[in-house]
């Protein structure tokens, strides 16, 4: 073993042996061991490996003995990454094997300084770190082509995030629009989790081309286990100061507890929004607790900055999201912690693996499960990741959005002729069965939008298309940004997109980024001025966050609850006692829900349909079951869903049976055609068309969504390559037909059985449980009780309208019916501490637009005071809660004050919850 060992070292340059040997690294890994000779042979090569076990150095130290042997300037080897962090990451770590060797290496991507760019024009690297962006940008200069003459070597880290998506397809013609360039180069791809490693080995090569793979087997051990805490009465205290569920700060302090026990921890968590929440409320429970927070939407310099500070072991966890789920340097993490399923098990694999960093090591790894639904498929995902059972990896075939960008790409350069532009794309593996149909049918709507100008047998970008270019360089969906700009230091905190600015900034709301609360001082037009302040504040949203649950593991939460044999499964006895109670109250008195039997549980006009069969099939079977109802009904029907049920609510209470035959009347063979008419008055074809319409090139960047009129858009591009790619775009993306024609001939075969009953346990937790991270299940009385005591403790600034007067009191020290100290008026106005100068416009004579609203707004305020006393006041101190919203509040029935109380927290719930936009 040494000795074959100390062979595949001695095939390298003696140069790089000599850095080898000062670094004491004397002997290869599995991964080099496997990998070099075979990379040293020229093959084209597919490296899977665990995690922290020199993947990076198996490809680039070949490639290293290789340039050192290579004649020529320019670019000899591109290294591209899907992050610019892990480019920043990957030029530390050889930029000093570089210099010892004599080789320049250098990063290019968005954030490279103008000077840096003009330097590497003139001088090319020998080695270029990028993007599959900066890429495209490449190919536009002509300095920069010349240089990409001499690629020789291509290397794509964490090629499996790029391999089924957009972002992929692109970078998969660009790689043979190189060709063009270059000639043919070895292609080496590196991968922690592939789940199809065929399939990616294909993306990589591209038509023709023979890949050799490589999946080391080196048992890098996982310790994973899944817990639920139990709630204490000490979080049912805490929960009232932290406005959120006692679940959730049983939760938090399980975590806090894991923290403190381990020197370095990484906190995943699936969302932005979740990141957030949990960071505000550790800061608002310890403000000293040592944990930041890092994700996409945070200012590149935060980013940094909690990279350093978790590296150098300033703070002791890092909550995360994706952003930190690939191979980014962030020193050496003892421990990780995933908050609630990760929902797939590539994802737990990536997270946990970020843990024991280095060969040999066991990466340990929690998962912290807030319900029995998510302790359930917690447990389903880590024993599938135990046993190496990941998703399977699929490219996507023919996706025109990338089409009609990279036609476009091409004709960058000058003029392009068709056949060679075709030629070029049906190498690429995702357009290897394209038809020259089309691609001609692509090619001339480009045309006639005026993207492009056509003859016989070549085309030309227009001044139109060139602009089109610089705005739409990436496949990842866009939404206009605002910065974040701290008013004190001047910098730059994150971004919020502009769904959560429209439907919810104002000045002197307050919001969570960076695991702080920011209150809003200015909105100006691409940014926001806040100062920091220490209160609960709303969680952003932001685009592109849910993750879905495939239908493996739901089937297997669906076998788990018929079995209940818990033995293979690795959780504490709490999260077991948890989840057998919960189907133990299932089964007392209604029918369990499994992978092969559903029930219909019917409620006052809401139906559940209880289904594990994942996001995308429950999606799917929920659009046709909508589409069928509301024809039946002649009325519009709400359906909403998760992984594990299709909520139904009707606008009339119905007979259960006419829902179970519009289920079973759902043909197999009539699915793909009724599917195709319900999309297309959908939420999904919305967000989708106007994607699709931006890429190609029908809306520009920018745009205001507010002036398109979105239904004569879809009239006029139906029957398009267009209109065809948004459809197919969801039905990839969104939903799963194919599955969903199998589960629909199984109910017609009844090998899928249906049973109506009431509304279940686990049919009432679909209905009660959501993932917002502020709202209780149901508040409970001690929360209800800390709701009032911060509500009566709240200044208010009392002005009288009559005299103007203002002085300030509490709810609490408030008498039943208030008026005016001075003149005894009972026009009486409760104000904020951050309005209380409107007043000032009561003595105004000349008054604007906008000034009469506030002085509308004053009035109805007071007109409340004077009829509600001091239960109005303590309504209008409600966050976000203004005087219409505490007019329907006051004038609302309530049996009791808890009601009374309710209501009050779910306006400021209702405040404080984002709305997607495109919901």
């Amino acid at each position: 073993m040494l000795a074959l060992s100390i062979m595949v070292f001695e095939l390298l340059d003696e140069r790089i042996q000599k850095i080898l040997e000062k670094k004491s690294i004397r002997e290869p890994t599995d991964p080099q061991k496997d990998a070099i000779p075979h990379i040293l042979e020229g093959e084209h090569v597919l490296l899977v490996a665990p995690t922290g076990i020199g993947k990076t150095e198996a490809a680039m130290l070949p490639v290293f003995h290789k340039i050192l042997r290579a004649e020529g300037e320019g670019i000899k080897c591109l290294y591209i990454t899907p992050l610019r962090a892990l480019n920043r990451d990957m030029l530390r770590r050889f930029s000093e094997f570089g210099a010892d060797l004599g080789i320049n290496v250098a990063v290019r991507h968005g954030d490279t300084a103008q000077s840096e760019r003009d330097k590497q024009a003139r001088i090319a690297p020998k080695v270029l770190i990028t993007t599959p962006e900066t890429l495209q940008i490449l190919f536009t200069g002509r300095k920069l082509r010349r240089h990409l003459e001499n690629v020789q070597w291509v290397i794509i880290d964490e090629i499996h995030e790029l391999a089924s998506d957009e972002r992929g397809a692109q970078l998969a013609v660009a790689l043979e629009r190189l060709v063009d360039f270059s000639g043919e180069f070895q292609r080496i791809g590196l991968s922690a989790t592939v789940g199809t490693a065929s399939e990616v080995a294909k993306f990589l090569g591209g038509v023709g081309r023979k890949v050799t793979i490589i999946q080391t087997d080196v048992i890098k051990t996982l310790d994973i286990r899944v817990q639920g805490p139990e709630i204490t009465e000490e979080d049912k205290e805490l929960a009232g100061i932290l406005q959120s569920d006692p679940q959730l700060v049983a939760c938090m302090r399980r975590g806090r507890e894991l923290i403190e026990s381990h020197r370095s921890t990484l906190f995943f968590v699936n969302t932005r929004d979740t990141a957030e929440a949990l960071a505000a409320r550790y800061h608002i429970w310890d403000e000293n607790f040592p944990i930041g927070v890092h994700h996409g939407s945070l200012s590149k310099e935060i980013r940094e900055e909690m990279e350093e500070a978790f590296r150098s072991e300033k703070i002791k966890a890092l909550i995360c999201t994706s952003s930190l789920e690939l191979g980014i340097d962030i020193g050496s993490a003892d421990f990780a912690i995933q908050y609630n399923s990760p929902r797939q098990v590539t994802r737990l694999v990536q997270r946990i693996g970020r843990s024991g960093h280095g060969v040999g090591k066991v990466s340990k790894g929690i998962i912290i499960a807030s319900t029995p639904d998510e302790i359930a498929e917690s447990l389903v995902i880590a024993r599938r990741a135990l046993h190496g059972e990941l998703e399977a990896s699929i490219v996507r075939e023919k996706p025109l959005t990338v089409l009609a960008n990279q036609i476009i790409s091409l004709a960058m350069s000058g003029d392009v002729k068709i056949d060679d532009a075709y030629r070029i794309f049906t190498r690429a593996y995702p357009f290897r069965n394209l038809t020259r149909d089309e691609f001609m049918d692509v090619l001339n709507q480009l045309g006639q939008i005026g993207l492009l100008r056509i003859s016989i047998d070549s085309f030309k970008r227009s001044g139109r298309g060139m602009r089109y270019f610089y705005e739409n360089v990436s496949m990842i969906p866009d939404e206009k940004t605002y910065r974040i700009r701290d008013i004190g230091s001047r910098k730059v905190v994150g971004s919020l997109d502009e769904s959560f600015v429209v439907s919810f900034a104002e000045p002197y709301a307050t919001f969570i980024t960076r695991g702080r609360t920011w209150r809003i001082i200015e909105i100006r037009e691409d940014e926001l001025l806040v100062e920091q302040v220490r209160e609960i504040g709303s969680i952003p949203s932001w685009v592109g966050e849910e993750i879905p649950v495939p239908f493996e593991v739901a089937q297997e939460v669906g076998a788990l609850r018929s079995k209940q044999d818990f033995e293979n499964y690795p959780g504490d006895n709490e999260a077991f006692r948890k989840l057998k109670e919960y189907l133990d109250k299932q089964n007392e008195r209604y029918p369990m829900p499994t992978d092969n039997f559903l029930t219909l549980d019917v409620g006052r006009r809401v139906v559940v349909l209880n289904a594990c069969f994942g996001s995308r099939v429950n999606e799917t079977i929920a659009i046709l079951l909508s589409l069928l109802l509301s024809a039946r009904l002649g009325e519009s029907v709400s359906v909403r869903t998760d992984p594990y049920r299709i909520l139904i609510e009707l606008p009339r209470d119905i007979a259960p049976l006419m829902i179970l035959e519009t289920i079973k009347s759902i043909k197999a063979e009539n699915a793909r055609e009724l599917i195709k008419k319900a999309i297309r008055n959908s939420s999904f074809m919305r967000w989708r068309f106007i994607y699709v319409a931006k890429k190609f090139g029908v809306i520009e960047k920018g745009a205001d969504y507010r002036s398109i009129n979105l239904s004569r858009l879809i009239e006029i591009f139906e029957n398009t390559p267009l209109y065809q790619e948004a459809i197919n775009k969801i039905l990839w993306e969104d939903l799963d037909l194919e599955r969903t024609v199998e589960i629909l001939k199984k109910i017609e075969r009844e090998e899928i059985k249906i049973e109506i009953c009431g509304i279940s346990p686990i049919g009432m937790s679909g209905l009660e449980h959501s993932r917002d991270l502020i709202m209780p299940q149901r508040a409970d009385h001690s929360i209800l009780v800390a709701l009032k005591n911060r509500l009566e403790d709240e200044v208010a600034y009392l002005t009288c309208l009559n005299c103007h007067n203002q002085w300030r009191s509490t709810p609490r020290n408030l008498p039943k019916h208030i008026a005016c100290p001075k003149c005894k008026g009972v026009m009486v106005a409760a104000l904020h501490s951050y309005n209380k100068d409107q007043a000032k416009l009561l003595k105004k004579k000349r008054l604007t637009e906008e000034e009469k609203k506030e002085i509308q707004k004053i009035y109805k305020n007071a007109n409340l005071v004077k009829e509600y006393g001091k239960k109005a006041v303590l309504v209008l101190s409600a966050r976000g809660v203004g005087p219409d919203t505490a007019a329907r509040i006051l004038s609302g029935f309530y049996e009791n004050e808890d009601e009374f109380l309710r209501g009050i927290l779910s306006a400021e719930i209702q405040y404080a919850r984002t709305k997607r936009f495109w919901d």
